[in-house]
């Protein structure tokens, strides 16, 4: 039985060549490390050109057309580090929670939770009227306190052990998740998962969101770091009103808080994601001239051994820079762009 939705058009391939991709993960996932600042490193899971490509697709046609929570910046068009921070300059007081191993907590339950009884994914079904018109839901939680007439068949394969291996029904869902995920669980270096991290989260944005708004309070998240600020309440006011209701909630919704990284502040210099935001969006000085002094070793001291790949990383890094002020970024990006346009010597 073919599956209703289009695999082929949704995945860029044919389905026994995206079988065969799921079936040998393995061998289209490399390893990488990263070192962190505190001495441990960060394990990357970086897909392969084909796993890859089926991922950024299925970004392209289901997940970016998720709507996040506003207050969400993090892996979203037009947000980023530097509208996370605007919402917090000039404030009184500033917390920090920090959400332990975030993409590795992102489970296969919790794709489940966030596909089923999705207008983003079910408009590619050919029962999407009869959803839009009452006669299905394929929420695992709708179908437990009513019925529809039609029975959803991407339910059937995802929660009935075999029913695709007896009916020859190809799944959707199953794809997605397989795709998703390595060894259950979503992983850093997947393009896929920055995007369903917004989308599992979204609820536990939303409650947070509301609790701030009615405390005159502001609420961001970038990926797993969320900040809280006030204007009228101090740290102690603002911990007793966001800890423990974080914590509950991230538990409730799979996650787990790092407790190492929680921290409330009423003086001395705030930042949030690396961004100062006691007066204005500002660098800290020390910071910048880390920078200045890589981008003249690059294109002064060490011209001859710099490489373009490093030149596009120092730009990026500019890019950072002007968008949170944008007069210095714009200074280093000049410079830089020159010196990468310039005639480089050939490879022998």
């Amino acid at each position: 039985m073919k599956s209703n939705f289009n695999l082929e058009h949704l995945l860029g391939n044919k389905v026994e060549v995206v079988d065969k991709i799921i079936a040998d993960i393995d061998k289209h996932v490399k390893r990488i490390e990263i070192p962190k600042r505190d001495g441990t490193k960060r394990k990357i899971l970086a897909p392969d050109s084909r796993l890859k490509y089926i991922q950024k697709r299925i970004n392209w046609l289901i997940f970016m057309k998720f709507k996040p929570n506003p207050n969400a910046h993090g892996f979203i068009k037009k947000r980023g580090i530097a509208t996370n921070a605007a919402r917090h300059v000039g404030v009184n007081s500033i917390g920090h929670i920090d959400v332990k191993n975030f993409f590795d907590s992102i489970s296969t339950n919790h794709m489940k939770n966030c596909l089923f009884g999705n207008k983003n994914i079910c408009r590619y079904c050919k029962n999407y009227n009869k959803m839009l018109e009452g006669y299905c839901h394929p929420s695992i939680y709708k179908n437990k306190e009513q019925r529809f007439p039609h029975k959803c068949e991407e339910l059937k394969a995802v929660y009935i052990p075999k029913y695709c291996e007896e009916t020859g029904y190809e799944s959707l869902f199953l794809r997605l998740i397989s795709l998703c995920t390595y060894n259950g669980f979503a992983a850093q270096g997947f393009p896929t998962s920055p995007y369903l991290a917004n989308i599992v989260i979204k609820g536990f944005d939303n409650k947070i969101a509301k609790l701030a708004v009615e405390n005159n309070c502001n609420y961001t998240r970038y990926a797993d770091d969320m900040t809280f600020s006030s204007n009228t309440l101090d740290k102690n006011q603002l911990r007793a009103l966001f800890k423990q209701k974080c914590y509950r909630l991230l538990w409730a919704f799979g996650f787990a808080p790092n407790k190492k990284k929680t921290h409330w502040k009423d003086v001395g210099r705030f930042k949030v994601c690396g961004v100062v935001v006691n007066e204005k969006l500002n660098i800290m000085r020390k910071t910048v001239r880390v920078f200045r002094a890589k981008v003249h070793n690059a294109t002064v001291k060490n011209e001859a051994r710099t490489t373009k790949t490093y030149i596009r990383k120092l730009k990026g890094w500019a890019s950072y820079l002007m968008s949170v002020n944008r007069e210095k970024g714009e200074k280093y990006m000049r410079l830089l762009t020159v010196f990468e346009n310039r005639k480089w010597p050939k490879v022998a």
